[in-house]
């Protein structure tokens, strides 16, 4: 039988040997004569050193100690009565109570041992719990400091007792998540409105942010702190071109902590509204360089105030595939082989007007093509496809278009086409992207322009007082947009199925090279048109490459034969105005050709240069008004004839005009929207009534002179 001499006492052999060693010291002590003091002294000093010091070091528990220190004690104070009564005097009766009492000690110290023992288990066993639920909610000792600050701030500011559930600083050491929970019948909206409050008490640094969320569980809500300032991180555009889907989600950029923020775009516009110099050019670059991943997506691109240039570096190594242009100082020539980033690009209005004509006739194309398609999928959507691809239009500065109220005919009809795309062709896997550089109703020129882009982004770095993000998503509760200032920053929100509730959003860093490095790296899955819909684009869509449609890109004009040093028609000509005016249709002047039919290309070709006309007419300084002269008028040339009064009804068709503007008018647009309507008023006396239902509150005036607008009043 091995014995482990190694092993500590339990609570039987520990009582044994407390026993036996106290009978030989008394044994000792009493044929020794030594002083009875002796072992009552070296008991207290046991009791101090081994029975609690030891105690502590080993973090036992206070009933423990107490037994260990009273087993010493209670040992030692045998021993020094034994010595001191001389057992040599003692009868049988003596013997046996000493006896007695010594087995009676060892009884009672074995019984707290065990039960000191028991106790331990417990504690040891509540420790390891205790230390499990903070490994499970990873909340380090050291961290419960900065959990008790802020539980102590939410209780300052908000005046509210919270309690701690979760806590998760970020990898990086940029800022922590918070989860707690809300006391009965405090809500969670109500704690959200304190986010700027909360991080003005905390003295975080300028940019950032305290982001208040509800959790997954009622009553619980997630506050995410920056604790340094998102504007000294960015973040590189990933590498990565593994393909993608469009019945998935698409990588725009990061959140605040640095993870990919994606969208679903099946179904949903987006609106992007950001100033210059937000970052607006980055985020598009990030937008078509995650189209090109999908292997379901064409993408069109309208660009008529740059005439194409947004969409310059996508179509750039096809054209130096076809010899188009040149290829950069050190680099190679790419192959013919090579694909557009952009399958089709419209640099003019009239192009732009094409596209969107081709756009609508594949919709209506798709819905009688594939209504046999979709019922085998037993949906009211396109099944969208490699070989059924998703149409997305990238509109520059699209938003802007929709604000036209003037009385250009292209410019016109342009907008309504862009605002029936949006409506319409929703199930036909067609959608666009438009930008905007202001949010107001004016701007946009048609409230359903928000009301069918689910997704939205306002980039907030040249925005100080958060005005686009009002703007667009109203009042967002838990986070302050006006310490998003970084380029790139914004807010980013989706209400697609699946979405997100409005968050922040920054961009990714990207370089010029990315659109090279994107096109080059997914031409191999990239879709075609399918057939039915390239041949109901028709012409327009298969003569996109055309060089004379290809001068915003290569700047070479086609059949261009000026000689060399002739001079170039002035800023305001344009193109020779008598050839304007041939080509103009004038009322009342008889015809002796057929009239062009609504939509008929001859209509579209009259339209455009109708539309270039009133562009280079527009560049002309506007005359001022000359002064009305009251009083006595003379004219040596003879009196001339007041003119006619026009109808009453021009009045109220001139107040309708201006209410229903939706926007600030001057005098040229009313005028332009009665000769719409077939009414002719002379422009004098139209300003001057105008001028008269300001006056008397009926609509709001500002500006004078030339620069008079009148709209809705307050």
């Amino acid at each position: 039988m091995a014995i482990d001499w190694v092993a500590g006492h339990g609570s039987v052999s520990a009582p044994v040997a407390m026993a036996t060693t106290a009978a030989a010291v008394a044994s000792a002590g009493a044929w020794t004569g030594m002083p009875s003091g002796w072992p009552l002294a070296i008991g207290v000093v046991g009791a101090a050193a081994h029975g609690v010091g030891v105690g502590v070091r080993r973090r036992l528990s206070r009933p423990s100690l107490a037994v260990r220190a009273s087993a010493w004690l209670a040992a030692s104070g045998w021993s020094c009565a034994v010595i001191a009564t001389d057992p040599t005097t003692w009868s049988s009766t003596g013997w046996w109570t000493a006896l007695g009492t010594l087995v009676a000690i060892s009884l009672g110290a074995g019984a707290g041992l065990y039960q000191a023992d028991v106790h331990e288990e417990a504690v040891d066993e509540e420790r390891r719990a205790m230390q499990a639920a903070m490994a499970e909610a990873e909340i380090r000792r050291h961290d419960w400091a900065v959990v008790d600050h802020w539980v102590g701030l939410i209780r300052a500011v908000a005046q509210v007792d919270a309690a701690p559930v979760g806590y998760a600083p970020r990898p990086d050491g940029s800022g922590f998540g918070l989860e707690i929970t809300l006391p009965v019948g405090y809500p969670s909206a109500r704690l959200q409105a304190y986010g700027t409050s909360l991080a003005e008490a905390a003295r975080l640094p300028v940019g950032c942010v305290v982001a208040i969320s509800a959790a997954r569980r009622q009553g619980h809500v997630i506050l995410d702190v920056d604790t340094v300032d998102p504007a000294t991180r960015t973040t590189e555009f990933p590498d990565v071109w593994t393909p993608l889907t469009i019945n998935g989600a698409l990588p725009w950029g990061t959140d605040r902590v640095g993870q990919e923020l994606a969208v679903y775009l099946r179904e949903a516009c987006a609106l992007i509204l950001g100033p210059p110099g937000t970052g607006k050019t980055t985020l598009l670059d990030a937008i078509m360089a995650a189209f090109l991943r999908t292997t379901d997506t064409l993408v069109f691109g309208i660009d008529v105030g740059k005439s194409g240039d947004a969409f310059a570096a996508w179509v750039t190594p096809w054209a130096e595939g076809q010899g188009l242009l040149a290829p950069r100082p050190g680099t190679l020539r790419l192959p013919k082989t090579t694909r557009s980033g952009v399958d089709w690009v419209a640099s003019t209005l009239a192009e732009a007007d094409l596209m969107l004509d081709a756009l609508i006739n594949i919709g209506e194309r798709r819905l009688t093509e594939y209504r046999g398609l979709m019922r085998d999928h037993d949906t009211k959507l396109l099944p969208i496809s490699a070989t059924l691809p998703m149409i997305f239009c990238v509109i520059d500065e699209g938003a802007e278009m929709l604000a036209y109220q003037g009385i250009d005919p292209l410019r016109s009809r342009v907008k309504d086409k862009i605002v029936k795309v949006m409506r319409t062709l929703r199930a036909m896997g067609i959608r666009l992207i438009l930008t905007a550089t202001d949010g107001n109703l004016s701007s946009l020129g048609d409230s359903s322009v928000r009301k069918y882009s689910p997704v939205r982004v306002a980039l907030t770095a040249t925005d100080p007082e958060g005005a686009g993000t009002a703007k667009l998503f109203g009042t967002v509760r838990g986070l302050d947009a006006r310490q998003l200032r970084a380029k790139g920053s914004g807010v980013i929100g989706a209400s697609t199925d699946p979405g997100f509730a409005p968050q922040a959003f920054r961009t990714w860093v990207t370089a010029p090279s990315l659109a090279r490095t994107a096109v080059l790296a997914t031409q191999e899955w990239r879709p075609v048109l399918d057939a039915p819909s390239a041949e109901a684009a028709g012409d327009a869509y298969r003569d996109r490459w055309a060089p004379a449609k290809l001068t915003w890109l290569t700047g070479e004009e086609p059949g261009d034969v000026s000689p060399p040093g002739a001079p170039a028609p002035s800023p305001v000509q344009g193109a020779d105005q008598g050839d304007f005016r041939s080509r103009l249709r004038i009322r009342g002047e008889q015809q002796t050709t057929a009239v062009p039919q609504p939509g008929t290309p001859a209509e579209s070709a009259d339209d455009a240069t109708i539309s270039e006309f009133l562009t280079a007419l527009g560049k002309l300084p506007e005359a001022p008004e000359p002064p009305a002269i009251r009083g006595l008028q003379l004219n040596i040339r003879g009196a001339q004839a007041p003119a006619p009064e026009p109808d009453q009804d021009w009045k109220s068709a001139a107040h309708r005009a201006v209410l229903e503007a939706g926007a600030w008018v001057g005098t040229s647009a009313v005028l332009a929207v009665l000769e719409g309507r077939g009414i002719t008023v002379n422009r004098s006396t139209l300003a001057t009534e105008l001028s008269a239902m300001a006056r008397r509150g009926e609509i709001a005036k500002r500006g004078a002179g030339p620069q008079t607008e009148y709209g809705a009043p307050e």
